[in-house]
């Protein structure tokens, strides 16, 4: 079944819109379909729910398997959305299928996060919080809770100028004051919405992780995701690193940018590992 779109919250007037992939119904495990949940990319500053491509491929490799697919939307900066306003929505799509998970033939306790860049994040920063964010609007009563998160090129920190690769490019900064709006030099909320911070103080979640991060990324630095996975590690958190060569930050967005041979191969470590974390035969 595809749900084109699907509202899963309401902000007044306005509805957040998800679409939804379910497979075929012989395909369906016992118990009801898994579910990966995927964010979309746009610096907190634009995107919506079509921008889902870059998991194209290992999306219908998971959906062979009996794995249903959404990609959420959120409220970012064109909606006037900073922080708490974009992990709130983003907890909201998980509590939404936790809540109607009969109704689409949903395994409630089966749910992992997805996302490209700032989408990447809010797969980590959501996964690692569990039930913290929500808004006026959010679902109350059911609670946000997953098995992890494939952040692919998500910034696990706003400390982008600390790291020497790539150089510090300005219009980050716009990304991050997107982000969290007029208290962006406020080190207290810029920390709300780092990852990092989460795992740092063993406050995190003890949920699963893959950072696939490219190695020329020209916007992400590849040194966050290899911090927080040392990090994890640290801690004894389930942190995994898969490092692309060769690649920069939109390896598969951009139709007109050649797929790296490690992009390629990428599918196939990210579809063993949501396999792996959600119990399923290879």
């Amino acid at each position: 079944m595809h749900y084109e779109n699907l509202p899963f919250k309401y902000c007044g007037s306005v509805a957040v819109l998800c679409e939804l992939w379910t497979p075929e119904p012989e395909k369906i495990p016992e118990g009801g379909s898994p579910l990966v949940i995927f964010y979309h990319g746009g610096g907190w500053m634009f995107g919506d729910k079509n921008g889902w491509g870059v998991a194209r491929h290992w999306r219908d490799m998971l959906m062979e398997k009996g794995v249903a697919f959404a990609s959420a939307g959120y409220r970012h900066q064109a909606y006037g959305g900073h922080m708490p306003t974009p992990a709130a929505d983003a907890a909201d799509a998980v509590r939404f299928f936790r809540r109607n998970a009969a109704e689409y033939g949903i395994n409630p306790d089966k749910i992992m996060l997805s996302g490209h860049s700032a989408g990447g994040h809010l797969s980590l920063l959501v996964s690692l919080t569990g039930d913290k964010f929500r808004d006026n609007w959010s679902d109350k009563e059911t609670e946000c809770r997953t098995l992890g998160a494939v952040s692919l090129a998500g910034p696990a920190s706003m400390q982008f100028a600390a790291y020497e690769k790539p150089k510090f490019n300005k219009g980050v900064l716009d990304c991050v004051r997107a982000l969290v709006g007029e208290k962006w030099e406020d080190t207290e909320t810029v920390a709300e919405a780092e990852p990092i911070r989460y795992v740092e103080r063993g406050e995190a979640e003890q949920v699963h992780v893959l950072c696939v991060q490219p190695e020329e990324d020209q916007i992400v630095p590849p040194g966050m995701a290899e911090d927080i996975c040392r990090i994890a590690a640290e801690k004894g958190y389930d942190f995994r690193r898969l490092p692309l060569e060769g690649t920069g930050h939109c390896w598969e967005i951009l139709k007109t940018t050649e797929v790296s041979p490690a992009a390629k191969a990428s599918d196939g470590v990210i579809f063993d590992f949501v396999m792996e974390i959600f119990g399923l035969e290879m």
